[in-house]
C-alpha cells in the first residue's frame, strides 16, 4: 500500500510541477466513434507555448487513468528545454476508467476478442482521424502500455501495424509464447523500448530479457533497461529513460552544436544533414527557432562561411515569412542581420520581434530586444526619435529596471548627439540606481565617464 500511495505522490508532484510553472496544457475531448457507434472521450496534453506551424508527434498512453499526468508531463518538460521532438500526449480513455476489458487481448495466444477488435480499429482509426482533425501531426506515433498492456503492444507490432512508429513496454506480463514477430512493415520496422523493475518479479524481469533479445534477434531497434524500480514506480522512475532513448539520434540544441564543432563540413551542409536526420527518423525539421537560427547562422557568420550565409539567410527568410513567427527568432535574426551591417533588413525583424511579442502579450521579454534594435540598428540608420521612444516604452514595461532603460538613453544621446540635455539628465536618474545597473551587466566606471563626457558635449554646445 505504501508503494503504491508513493506511486502516486510521485505522479501528482510531476503533473503538479508542470502545471505550476504553465507549461502544459490538458484538454478533453469527446466525440462520436463510428466504431463504436457512441461517444468516446480522450484527454490531450500540449506544451503550453509552441513555435508556429508545429508538427506534434503523437504518445498514445494506455491505462490512463493512473499512467497519463506523470507520462504527460514528464514529456512537457523534455520537450520543453528541447530534448525531444514536440509531442502530444494523448490518453486513450477506456469506456470506464480502468475497464481493461475494452482491449480484450489474450496473453496466451496473442489474440483479440470481439471487444479488442472494435478497440484496436477504434485506437488507428477513429482516434486517429479525430486527434488529426484536432491538432497537426508530424505521423511518428508512440504507444505505451504497462504490464498487462505493456504485452499487449506486442500483437501491434506482430501484426506490422504501420499507423505506430514505436512502442515502450513497462514491465510487461510474462507470455507462454513470444510472438514470431515476422510481419513485414510497408516502412521502417518500429523502434521498442523495454523497461523493466528490479524489484519487480524475476518472472517479469526474465520475460523482458527474452522479448529484447527475441527483437535483437530480428534486427529492431530495441533497448531494454532494468531500472531501480518495482511493478508501479517503473513508469514514473523510467519514462525520462524511456523517451530519451527513443530520441537517442534527435538532434537538439546541444547536439546540434556538438556536431558542428566536429564536422569537416560547411555550415550550410552540415545544417541540411542534420536536418534531413531528424525528419527521416523521426519526421520533424528544426525548428524557425533563435537557438537554431544562431546555432548555424551565427557560427557561418563567425567563420566568414560566405555561401553558408547566403544559403542559411535565404532558407531562414523564406521561414520567417510567415507571420505568426517565433518573435524570439525574428529578434536573433534582426540581431545577426545587424552585426552583417545590414542595417534595414535588421530593422525588419527586429520591429517585427517586437510586434509579435506585444501581440502574444510578452512585452515583459523585449528588454535585450529593445537595446539592440534602438542602440544598434535605429541608431545606424539615424532614427533617433524612434529608437528614444522604444526606450521609454521599456519603462512601462519594467517599472522596476526604469534605470536600465534611461542609461540605454542616456547612451543614444551621447554617443549619437542626439538631445544632449535629455541625455544627460537620464544618466543622472540611472546612476541613482547602480544595483539596476549591475544586475544588468552595466560598468558604473564606464556610466560614470559618459556622463562626464555627456556634461562636456552639453557644455561646448552653449
Amino acid at each position: 500500500m505504501k508503494r503504491v500511495f508513493l506511486f502516486y505522490l510521485i505522479c501528482i508532484i510531476f503533473c503538479n510541477i508542470a502545471i505550476s510553472q504553465n507549461i502544459m496544457d490538458v484538454k478533453q475531448y469527446s466525440f462520436k466513434s463510428s466504431t463504436y457507434n457512441d461517444t468516446r472521450s480522450f484527454r490531450i496534453a500540449l506544451p503550453a507555448s509552441a513555435y508556429p506551424n508545429v508538427k506534434y508527434n503523437v504518445l498514445f498512453v494506455l491505462d490512463a487513468d493512473y499512467t497519463f499526468d506523470v507520462i504527460a508531463s514528464t514529456a512537457i518538460y523534455l520537450q520543453t528545454f528541447d530534448y525531444i521532438p514536440p509531442t502530444a500526449v494523448v490518453a486513450i480513455d477506456y469506456s470506464t476508467p480502468g475497464n481493461r476489458n475494452d482491449v480484450g487481448y489474450d496473453l496466451s495466444d496473442n489474440s483479440l476478442d470481439s471487444s479488442g477488435v472494435r478497440f484496436y480499429n477504434y485506437v488507428n482509426t477513429d482516434l486517429a482521424n479525430e486527434i488529426n482533425r484536432i491538432i497537426s501531426t508530424s505521423g511518428f506515433n508512440t504507444l505505451v502500455g504497462h504490464s498487462y498492456t505493456a504485452s499487449y503492444l506486442n500483437y501491434y507490432i506482430n501484426a506490422g501495424n504501420d499507423y505506430m512508429t514505436s512502442y515502450i513496454l513497462f514491465s510487461p506480463e510474462e507470455m507462454k509464447h513470444i510472438p514470431g514477430f515476422e510481419a513485414k512493415y510497408s516502412t521502417r520496422s518500429p523502434s521498442i523500448r523495454i523497461i523493466t523493475a528490479m524489484d519487480d518479479t524475476e518472472e517479469r524481469q526474465s520475460f523482458g530479457r527474452s522479448l529484447y533479445e527475441s527483437f535483437q534477434e530480428r534486427q529492431y531497434d530495441v533497448k531494454l533497461y532494468n531500472i531501480k524500480a518495482d511493478h508501479m514506480s517503473v513508469i514514473p522512475a523510467g519514462i525520462m529513460q524511456a523517451l530519451t532513448s527513443l530520441y537517442d539520434k534527435y538532434y537538439n540544441i546541444d547536439s546540434i552544436y556538438d556536431a558542428i564543432d566536429h564536422a569537416d563540413v560547411s555550415l550550410w551542409q552540415s545544417f541540411k544533414s542534420i536536418n534531413e536526420n531528424n525528419r527521416d527518423l523521426y519526421k520533424q525539421e528544426l525548428p524557425i527557432s533563435g537557438s537554431c537560427i544562431s546555432a548555424f547562422l551565427w557560427t557561418a557568420i563567425q567563420k566568414g562561411e560566405k555561401e553558408s550565409i547566403d544559403s542559411l539567410r535565404a532558407y531562414y527568410e523564406k521561414a520567417l515569412e510567415n507571420e505568426d513567427s517565433d518573435p524570439n527568432a525574428l529578434g536573433v535574426m534582426g540581431d545577426l542581420m545587424n552585426k552583417l551591417c545590414l542595417w534595414k533588413e535588421a530593422d525588419y525583424y527586429l520591429q517585427r520581434c517586437l510586434e509579435r511579442y506585444k501581440k502574444l502579450n510578452q512585452e515583459h521579454e523585449t528588454l535585450y530586444w529593445r537595446r539592440v534594435y534602438s542602440l544598434n540598428v535605429l541608431a545606424k540608420l539615424g532614427q533617433y526619435k524612434k529608437a528614444w521612444k522604444i526606450l521609454e516604452e521599456g519603462k512601462k514595461i519594467y517599472p522596476d529596471d526604469k534605470a536600465i532603460f534611461s542609461y540605454y538613453q542616456g547612451v543614444l544621446s551621447i554617443t549619437n548627439d542626439f538631445l544632449i540635455n535629455k541625455g544627460v539628465e537620464q544618466l543622472k536618474i540611472a546612476m541613482k540606481y547602480p544595483d539596476v545597473l549591475k544586475n544588468n551587466f552595466v560598468n558604473l566606471d564606464e556610466v560614470e565617464a559618459l556622463l562626464k563626457k555627456g556634461i562636456s558635449k552639453e557644455k561646448g554646445s552653449k
